[in-house]
C-alpha cells in the first residue's frame, strides 16, 4: 500500500472505529468486513492523487461515515438501555451511570489527537456535577445533545486533522472533506448525518471533477510548453540530424497542441492563459509540481522564474512567425528543467524544511503513533 494512503487515510479510518467497543454481534461484523474491503481497496492503489479524488465523495467513503454514525449511536443508546434495565432493580447514581462511556473515553484519549471528541466526553461527565438526579441527568443530556456531540466531535476530529495538513487550494481533494466538516457540524442526530451525506455523494462529484479538471489543463498546457522547450533547444544544438529532426517535430506538435488548447479554454471555461498564470492553484500545475509530504501540503515546483519563459513561448506559438522566423529569434527567457540526476542534498534539505513547516500540525504530531496503531491491527 502507498504510505501516503496508509498514514492519510486508511490509518485514521480504521482506527475511528477502535472508540466504539462491545458493539452488537451484527454491526461489529459489518465493521471488520467494512475494514477488509477498504484495506483490499486501498491496497491496490499507488497513485496517491487519482486515489483521493476517486475516494472522497464515493460510496466506500459515505459507508465508512454511516458505519461510524451507527456505531456511536449504538454505543450511547446500547449503554443507555443497560443502565435503564439496571436501575429497574437498583437506583444507579448520576456518576455510575456516566462512567459506562468511560472505556470508550479512554480509547480516544489514547489516540492523543482526538482532543474535540475528548472535550465531548468530559462535558457528559460533569452532567454529574450538575446534578445527582438520573431523570435531570437525562433532561440534561438530551436536550444539550451531549451523546450525538461525542459523535460529531470526534468525527470532525479526523476529518479537520486531515483537511489542516492539506493544500488548501487542492480542490479536488479537499473540497469533499470540508463538505464532510461542514455536515458533521450541522448535523444533529444520526438521522440528518446520513441524509446530508446521500445529499453531499450528489453534489461532491462535481466539485472533485471541478479541482480534477483545473489540474489536467495546467498540467497539459505545461508539458507541452516544456516539450516545446526541449524542441527548440535541441533544434538550435543541433548535435545531430537525428536529435534536430526530433526537435523539429516536438516544436510543430506542440506549437499546433497550444494553440488549440488556448483557444479551447477560452471557449469552453473562458480562461485565458494569463487568468492560469494569475491563479495560485494553477500556475503551480504548470510548474510541474510533486508533493513534499504525505497530503501534499508542501510541493518541490520547476524554478518560477519559467512563468516568464511560458509566456513567451505561448506567444510566440499563437503568433504568425514560423519555425525558422522563431529560431532565429533570440529568447528573452530561460526555460529551467529539473536536473536529471537526483540531488540528494536539496532533496534533504527539502525535507527538512518541509518537516519544519509541518511540525505544528496534528497530523504529523500523531503520524508515527496512527502508522504504529494500524501496523498492530494488521497482525491479529
Amino acid at each position: 500500500m502507498n504510505d501516503m494512503i496508509l498514514n492519510s487515510l486508511y490509518t485514521p479510518t480504521v482506527s475511528a472505529f477502535d472508540a466504539y467497543p462491545n458493539l452488537s454481534p451484527e454491526l461489529s461484523a459489518q465493521i471488520e468486513d467494512f475494514k477488509k474491503r477498504f484495506y483490499d481497496y486501498c491496497d491496490k492503489q499507488t497513485d496517491f492523487a487519482a486515489f483521493m479524488q476517486s475516494f472522497y465523495g464515493s460510496e466506500m467513503q459515505v459507508e465508512s461515515a454511516n458505519l461510524m454514525g451507527k456505531a456511536a449511536m449504538e454505543a450511547m443508546g446500547g449503554a443507555s438501555k443497560q443502565n435503564s434495565a439496571e436501575t429497574e432493580a437498583d437506583v444507579i447514581s448520576v456518576k455510575d451511570f456516566l462512567e459506562q462511556y468511560r472505556p470508550a473515553y479512554d480509547e480516544v484519549k489514547k489516540a492523543g489527537y482526538r482532543k474535540r471528541g475528548e472535550a465531548a466526553y468530559e462535558k457528559l461527565f460533569d452532567v454529574a456535577n450538575r446534578t445527582s438526579d438520573m431523570v435531570e441527568a437525562q433532561l440534561i443530556m438530551e436536550k444539550e445533545r451531549l451523546l450525538w456531540k461525542i459523535v460529531s466531535e470526534d468525527s470532525l476530529d479526523i476529518y479537520e486533522t486531515i483537511l489542516e495538513a492539506m493544500d488548501p487550494l487542492y480542490e479536488a481533494v479537499t473540497y469533499p472533506i470540508s463538505q464532510f466538516v461542514e455536515i458533521y457540524k450541522k448535523a444533529n442526530g444520526e438521522e440528518e448525518l446520513i441524509y446530508e451525506l446521500e445529499l453531499a455523494k450528489q453534489r461532491i462529484p462535481a466539485g472533485v471533477q471541478k479541482g480534477v479538471t483545473r489540474i489536467f489543463l495546467a498540467a497539459l498546457l505545461g508539458s507541452n510548453i516544456l516539450f516545446y522547450a526541449k524542441g527548440k533547444y535541441k533544434l538550435r544544438e543541433w548535435a545531430s540530424d537525428t536529435s534536430a529532426q526530433e526537435g523539429l517535430s516536438s516544436m510543430i506538435a506542440c506549437r499546433s497542441n497550444i494553440r488549440a488548447f488556448i483557444k479551447m479554454i477560452k471557449e469552453q471555461f473562458d480562461w485565458t492563459f494569463e487568468d492560469m498564470i494569475s491563479d495560485e492553484f494553477t500556475k503551480l500545475w504548470l510548474l510541474n509540481p510533486r508533493g513534499l509530504d504525505a497530503l501534499n501540503r508542501i510541493k518541490r515546483i520547476l524554478d518560477p522564474r519559467n512563468l516568464d519563459a511560458y509566456k513567451e513561448i505561448v506567444a510566440e506559438c499563437l503568433s504568425d512567425k514560423t519555425i525558422e522566423d522563431i529560431l532565429m529569434t533570440e529568447s528573452t527567457y530561460v526555460v529551467y528543467f529539473d536536473l536529471m540526476k537526483k540531488d540528494e542534498e536539496f532533496e534533504q534539505k527539502a525535507a527538512a524544511k518541509t518537516a519544519e513547516l509541518n511540525a505544528n500540525l496534528t497530523y504529523y504530531r500523531y503520524e508515527s503513533i496512527l502508522k504504529q496503531t494500524v501496523e498492530s491491527m494488521c497482525k491479529i
